[in-house]
């Protein structure tokens, strides 16, 4: 079985190999997932919240294309 710092190269690895669409909208998802989970611990309503920051990084990331290599 690996270690955990084999599993986060092999994971980041496969991050940085995904297209520039698919990373943002991996970035998307995590951030919406990450803002409705803040808000189910602190019991509060943060759906809308949640899409509109998802949905807004993940225009940012497609935008400004953060995990292109530096040639």
């Amino acid at each position: 079985m690996a270690g955990p710092r084999e599993l986060s190269r092999r994971l980041d690895d496969w991050v940085r190999g995904l297209s520039r669409l698919r990373y943002a909208l991996l970035t998307g998802v995590i951030v919406t997932a990450s803002v409705l989970a803040v808000g189910v611990i602190f019991d509060d309503s943060t759906t809308v919240q949640a899409v509109t920051m998802g949905v807004t990084m993940a225009v940012l990331y497609y935008a400004f294309d953060v995990n292109a290599e530096d040639d």
